[in-house]
């Protein structure tokens, strides 16, 4: 995985794409992906090197609305290496350490208007051929909905 260094950077932006499939997620974490992925400033599922004691701003773009579950991916830090809390059973999220995003055990904080890198043909065509992941990234398409970004203090 790709490391971004939290030492230097203290705000990050979190928002939806392609999981990128086996030159993506699967590459990184050696697991299936569920077809999408964060990406954090810019980075698929990027290794963050945070220090003890520092605040981090996550500005969240992953949807805020539960009843389009497409498009609505609430973002949280947990000990869990899998995700998705609010999927899982009581007793898998009370294994689960929750560092932020949530007030409480059921209640997302870290929601915020829907964005979203999303493939075409010229993508699709990169992520399939030799080309550099990075080629794949900057030639997907961005959108966003209307509202406001959502904060996770950390």
């Amino acid at each position: 995985a790709t490391k971004i260094s939290a030492l230097e950077n203290t705000t990050f932006v979190a928002r939806i794409g392609p999981s990128g499939a086996d030159r993506g997620y699967i590459a990184i974490t050696g697991q299936p992906g569920w077809g999408i992925s964060w990406y954090i400033n810019g980075t698929l599922i990027p290794e963050l090197v945070v220090r003890r004691g520092q605040t981090y701003t996550f500005i969240v773009e992953g949807g805020n609305n539960p009843s389009t579950t497409a498009q609505y991916h609430p973002f949280y830090i947990t000990n869990s290496p899998s995700g998705g809390r609010l999927l899982n059973t009581p007793e898998q999220q009370a294994s689960e350490v929750v560092y932020a995003g949530f007030q409480g055990s059921t209640m997302p904080t870290g929601v915020g208007r829907y964005c979203e890198y999303q493939e075409n043909p010229l993508s699709e065509n990169l992520r399939t051929s030799c080309g550099a992941f990075q080629d794949y990234f900057k030639a997907l398409n961005f959108s966003c909905s209307t509202g406001e970004s959502g904060v996770v203090i950390w």
